[in-house]
């Protein structure tokens, strides 16, 4: 691929809008390099210097997507617990057993806290750190006091990075939520126009970016959830339209995921040249016009708006041409059908795209008429912690035994503690390192804690080979803090997009403060790698060891889950066809369910063929059966789909309550098996078959409906072959 220096330029600040990594980073350099620039110029350089530095440097990196004043609020929580962990460790370094009993309380609630928010994660191991710094550092009640001190000056050094960022930048959660899932819509077409272009098209690519669309819609519903009800007047308008725009954008999704469907039914038509250059030419037309309304949405710009419009208008010239080369072809009826239902189904996504086109446009002239405040948002899950019901609560979680968050923190907890043993117990020089590459690298899952100590090990290697060449050769203090500059913006800017390159420059961080401050050698650096070994061992051990939950165990239940939302979206589907519900767009709730519980078992599956070979129980054939399970959702949304073609309370149907009965009951024999592994269970398909070959529907669809019917039937007898495969010995 040809270097486009200009293209990936644009590209990155695009992305800006969407994942404000730059700024972000940016806010990060000046707390940390800030501190260590000016404090020496009264001090000179001294290891408080470097207390002061990190703090303010952990702090700003808690990205919180909210509302402005819950950043403030959250920010100074996590200054008042790491202060007190820094307190606790310097206090507790003396004695071996208090040092691992609080070592494990700090363990547990760093793990609690992952669970409760996605920030939670972040503030935990600032926790842990500090108290493993301040083990490291035993000190007396009066010098301890002394450190934190210098510690609420780097909070309060970052707490102002925050306020002053408010000046340059605007809190936009919703719109920013909005405009991902165009985004996410974007990279969906993408996938589909290159692996139906493929020889060997890889379709868990395809199912992965329809994860990812699911993801980000449902974090987007959940978002609005937490919005403020006190808007009135025309910010309310403004925010039912964004209410609006979002359903639009997650139709709009539907449809294109429906469309990969639409493909497939294509694949047995010879008319390759139309293939390539007219169809999926359309299709990137589509793709180019949700990556625009994107930016728009976020935007809300006049010129965006108008480059949006004309994508948008793209795409009608786009079905217009298809429709006349199809036009042209000689084919039978069957392909006739086939080609034109696809095109329904261009059309209903360009019908998307013009209701979003019509929104926008309607939210720039409420902008014109007055200034559109941001709107508030409640608290998040940690702030709601603080609610005295959400505590019980979450101790309820805390100390039911059985549940995954207790065995993940016990098993944090137990790890960190064996950590700080051989840590005091040993007297490791700087080997507080090895409990905090434990916090750091154990994930509540097998694989991704073992991937995790690979990559930290990999780049924490890497970097303390460079950051040791760079102290060998003694330059002056001012130029590692110029260094310090540079590293503290790409360990921001890689850790989202590369864990291993960000943690190279994180280690070479850590090496050039301990060389500034005047504790840096050879030997050190020596323990540095040793301490990373055995921290990522620890951790890969533990969640072995301690109480794992394997996928083989959940996979089960959450394939059953799955098919048990999938069979009341299709249910919800054919109540409308049976005139039992005249509600055209009641099936948008239970796609939503649908898809959530297909990305669960999927996210299952995945993490599943990360764990050890040994542990792994029919991996292909489980991915199979999340394949046919993603493949159901898609044939019944490309029938609600339809809908819209419809009459509502005015379909007439021969023949599908009988099907509809049918399906259903095999669709609850066959998660009877998933759950029992029951194999006299024989679902009547051929029953099925013909029950399906005698429904009739007098809608213009018809045809269409009656083919994806058939093709539902078909995928759920491959379900059961594999069910039944599985059971072999």
């Amino acid at each position: 691929m040809r270097f486009q220096p200009t293209k990936q330029l644009n590209s990155i600040l695009q992305q800006e809008y969407f994942e404000p990594t730059i700024s972000w980073a940016l806010r990060v350099v000046f707390a940390l390099n800030v501190p260590l620039v000016l404090l020496p110029l009264k001090t000179g350089y001294r290891k408080e210097i470097v207390w002061t530095a990190f703090t303010a440097y952990l702090l700003s990196l808690l990205d919180f997507r909210g509302q402005h004043a819950q950043k403030v609020m959250v920010q100074i929580i996590e200054s008042l617990l790491i202060v007190a962990a820094a307190f606790v460790g310097m206090n507790v370094a003396g004695n071996l057993r208090w040092s691992i009993v609080c070592m494990f309380v700090i363990g547990m609630f760093a793990a609690l806290l992952r669970n409760w928010s996605d920030y939670g994660g972040t503030i935990g191991i600032a926790m842990g750190f500090f108290y493993l710094f301040g083990l490291a550092n035993p000190e007396s009640m009066e010098v301890s006091v002394h450190y934190m001190l210098w510690m609420l000056l780097g909070a309060a050094w970052a707490l102002l990075i925050t306020l002053t960022s408010f000046l340059f930048q605007t809190s936009n959660p919703l719109k920013r939520s909005v405009a991902t899932i165009w985004k996410k819509n974007t990279e969906l077409l993408d996938v589909i126009v290159k692996e139906n272009l493929a020889e060997k098209p890889n379709i868990n690519s395809i199912i992965e970016k329809e994860v990812a669309l699911r993801i980000a819609i449902n974090k987007s519903i959940e978002l609005f959830k937490r919005k403020s009800k006190n808007a009135t007047g025309i910010q309310a308008t403004h925010y039912n339209l964004t209410i609006e725009h979002r359903k639009v954008a997650s139709l709009f999704g539907a449809s294109i995921t429906s469309l990969h469907e639409e493909l497939e039914n294509l694949k047995d038509i010879e008319f390759e040249e139309i293939r390539a250059s007219v169809i999926y030419k359309t299709l990137s037309a589509f793709g180019q016009a949700s990556a625009r309304m994107a930016i728009a949405v976020f935007t809300n710009r006049k010129e965006d708006f108008t480059l949006a419009k004309l994508r948008v208008r793209r795409c009608e010239i786009a079905i217009t041409l298809l429709n006349k080369s199809c036009n042209d072809l000689k084919l039978s009826k069957s392909q006739k059908h086939s080609i034109d239902h696809f095109i329904q189904t261009l059309q209903v996504a360009y019908e998307y795209l013009q209701q979003a086109i019509s929104i926008l446009d309607e939210k720039i002239r409420l902008r014109k008429s007055v200034q559109i405040e941001e709107y508030k948002l409640s608290f998040n899950n940690f702030i709601a912690g603080l609610n005295p019901y959400e505590w019980v609560m979450a101790l309820r979680i805390l100390f039911n035994v059985n549940s995954q968050q207790f065995k993940y923190a016990l098993r944090v907890a137990i790890a960190l503690c064996i950590g700080v043993f051989i840590f005091k117990y040993f007297d490791i020089n700087h080997g507080y390192w090895i409990p905090l590459t434990i916090i750091i690298v154990i994930q509540p899952y097998y694989g991704a804690t073992l991937k995790k100590g690979i990559e930290r090990v990999i780049g924490t290697v890497a970097g303390i080979f460079i950051g040791g060449i760079l102290t060998l050769l003694h330059l002056p203090p001012i130029f590692y803090v110029v260094v310090l500059v540079v590293v503290s913006f790409f360990i921001v800017y890689f850790i989202r997009h590369n864990y291993k390159v960000g943690v190279f420059f994180l280690t070479l961080m850590m090496v050039l403060l301990l060389h500034i401050s005047s504790q840096s050698s050879w030997q050190l650096i020596a323990w540095r790698i040793i301490s990373t070994f055995i921290g990522s061992a620890l951790a890969v051990i533990a969640g072995y060891v301690f109480w794992p939950m394997w996928e083989k165990q959940r996979f089960p239940a959450l394939m059953s889950n799955a098919l048990m939302k999938n069979k009341n979206y299709l249910q919800s589907v054919l109540n409308y066809l049976l005139n039992e519900n005249t509600e055209s767009d009641s099936w948008i709730k239970l796609r939503n369910i649908a898809e959530a519980a297909n990305s669960d078992v999927f996210a299952c599956v995945q993490r599943m063929n990360e764990e050890p070979q040994h542990i792994q129980q029919n991996v292909n054939i489980s991915f199979s059966l999340v394949g046919i399970n993603v493949r159901l959702a898609r044939e019944i949304t490309s029938i609600a789909l339809s809908f819209s073609s419809m009459e509502k309370g005015n379909i007439q149907s021969e023949g599908l309550q009988a099907y509809k009965v049918q399906i259903l009951k095999i669709l609850d024999e066959l998660n009877s098996y998933i759950e029992s592994e029951n194999s006299a269970i024989a679902p009547e398909f051929k029953q099925l078959t013909m029950l399906t070959q005698q429904v009739k529907l007098q809608v213009s669809s018809y045809r269409f409906i009656k083919t994806e019917l058939g093709k539902i039937v078909f995928e759920l007898e491959g379900m059961y072959m594999l069910l039944k495969d599985a059971q072999k010995p």
